[in-house]
């Protein structure tokens, strides 16, 4: 029996337990394995674009390097599991939330300037990923409508997958450093 990732409508399938998993034992991935599976996710979108895409090393600003016709690119992730509602009492529908100025636990740490010269932004039940560069992110938290939701009005910090494409983020970077 073959086990692919996605079933036939290219959605993610079920989490499938091997035989020597004990029932008890509790499948969810914490915060670390989210971030790792992102990377992941962000690299292989990649690749199979055709672009030259690295994870990199521990320790660095950004998680992985893409070869742009011999420059390199460095690109941070953040990602989330699902959308969710941070403010229920003033904001009418859920979206994609992301955090983009911190690192670490609780936001501990911050990014130096320059670390990185793009996001990407993933949203795991969707396996969406929405490229932006830092020049067009203004605030410290973007928001990412979630497809098919109808929303109010547009706000100032919030996006859309649709467009949010690597070679748009790619062309605004490299117009950036002109």
């Amino acid at each position: 029996m073959s086990r692919t990732l996605f079933d036939a409508a290219g959605v993610l399938a079920p989490k499938l337990r091997p035989a020597s998993y004990p029932a008890s034992r509790n499948l969810t991935s914490d915060d670390l394995e989210l971030g790792k599976a992102a990377e992941h996710l962000v690299c292989a979108d990649l690749i199979m674009q055709g672009y030259r895409a690295f994870l990199s090393d521990q320790g660095l600003p950004y998680d992985i390097v893409v070869d742009v016709e011999g420059a390199f690119v460095r690109i941070q992730v953040k990602a989330t599991r699902r959308p969710k509602n941070p403010s229920p009492g003033t904001r009418l529908t859920v979206g994609y939330f992301f955090h983009l100025r911190r690192a670490g636990k609780g936001g501990r740490r911050r990014y130096p300037p320059d670390a990185f010269d793009l996001y990407a932004l993933v949203a795991m039940d969707r396996q969406a990923i929405a490229y932006l560069s830092p020049a067009e992110c203004h605030y410290q938290t973007v928001a990412i409508r979630v497809p098919g939701l109808k929303y109010y009005r547009k706000g100032g910090a919030s996006r859309d997958f649709e467009g949010t494409t690597f070679e748009r983020a790619l062309g605004l970077h490299f117009e950036r450093d002109r």
